[in-house]
């Protein structure tokens, strides 16, 4: 099984260590990397991706954890090294602990294998979580170890890959496909639909993973042929970009410019973290390539096209509303095909 590594911290206050992680490995014809980073080294409220894959049944998973800081902000479990950590810290931590437990038991086989497993086991860990925070939350808006997630799991067969998007919160999961770049496979929860609207507004979310109420895992199923990538990210990735086309942008201009696999993780993690106001991390899967130059060559054309129709750069000049003008003309032409695998809108 491939999963990569908790970064083994130094002794140390939370902010002498590095807050960062790039992560890669290749098993036949899949690829995977992940990228982490945090704001305030040791305090991310983002917990570490997750890459998972069962070799014996060929089944995958990509994670990640969105700890929800503004709900979450309550001192909730306080480690051995004297420092204390947050409800939306801890939540994201413990939401990872119980989707890896939960993908253990899918692998096994048996009947764990659905969205109201998985929220079953994420139930169980966050009630057993210990906190000393819960007596002292209030207020419609507070939350118990409060953290978004989006994943992505996977099996590749004979006619394709069969995948399964879950989530709850604004993180999201996507596929890249070679001839059409970047389709969004999840959909926000919040009243706002738009991704170009979300982008400037930032609105808040209406379900959250948390231990003190209920919450709704979404799910939505499909299936690509091979090659494709598959990938899950964090909103402080595709969060702190003009508009949704630049994240396909993002990807595409580091895997044009990377060697290997954990080159990509490594220009990605450069390319971000100066860029976004937040913690940030993705899972990666690239499936039916046989090898890193054969995923690199089959986006090329797919960048080029992109840098042709001008996504990539923001035009010079005439200021907010010549942006504004700009972004509303690009998203109304990639917006069709960003769109097309995403779930329908709930009533």
């Amino acid at each position: 099984m491939i999963i990569p590594p908790i970064p083994a911290f130094p002794p140390g206050p939370p902010r002498s260590r590095p807050g960062r992680l790039t992560w890669s490995a290749a098993e036949g014809r899949l690829q995977v990397l992940v990228v982490w980073t945090e704001r305030r080294p040791g305090h991310g409220e983002d917990a570490e991706p997750l890459a998972a894959y069962h070799r014996p049944t060929a089944n995958g998973l990509l994670a990640v954890f969105d700890g929800s800081g503004g709900s979450g902000a309550a001192p909730a479990w306080r480690g051995p090294d004297g420092v204390t950590y947050t409800g939306a810290w801890t939540g994201a931590r413990v939401a990872r602990l119980a989707t890896e437990c939960w993908f253990q038991r899918v692998a096994a086989g048996g009947e764990a294998d659905s969205p109201a497993h998985l929220k079953h086991c994420l139930r169980t860990l966050l009630h057993a979580a210990p906190t000393g925070a819960r007596s002292k939350i209030t207020g419609s808006m507070r939350r118990v170890l409060p953290t978004t997630l989006a994943a992505v799991r996977y099996r590749a067969h004979a006619e394709g890959v069969h995948w399964q998007a879950v989530w709850a919160g604004d993180s999201r999961s996507y596929a890249l496909l070679p001839g059409s770049g970047l389709h969004a496979l999840t959909r926000d929860d919040t009243r706002e639909d738009d991704a170009l609207a979300q982008l400037r507004q930032d609105p808040p979310m209406t379900n959250v993973i948390c231990a003190d109420r209920d919450f709704t895992l979404s799910a939505h199923r499909g299936e690509f042929r091979e090659p494709c990538v598959l990938l899950a990210a964090t909103d402080g990735f595709f969060g702190y970009v003009h508009t949704p086309a630049q994240f396909e942008c993002l990807l595409l201009d580091t895997l044009g410019r990377a060697r290997d696999m954990g080159g990509w993780a490594e220009l990605l993690r450069r390319a971000i973290q100066p860029a976004t106001g937040d913690d940030a991390s993705l899972s990666l899967a690239a499936l039916g390539f046989e090898d890193f130059g054969q995923l690199r060559a089959a986006f090329t054309e797919r960048h080029a096209d992109l840098v042709r129709s001008g996504y990539p750069d923001v035009p010079p000049g005439d200021g907010p509303q010549a942006v504004r003008g700009w972004q509303e003309r690009t998203w109304e032409t990639y917006r069709p095909a960003y769109e097309k695998f995403m779930p329908e809108v709930r009533e």
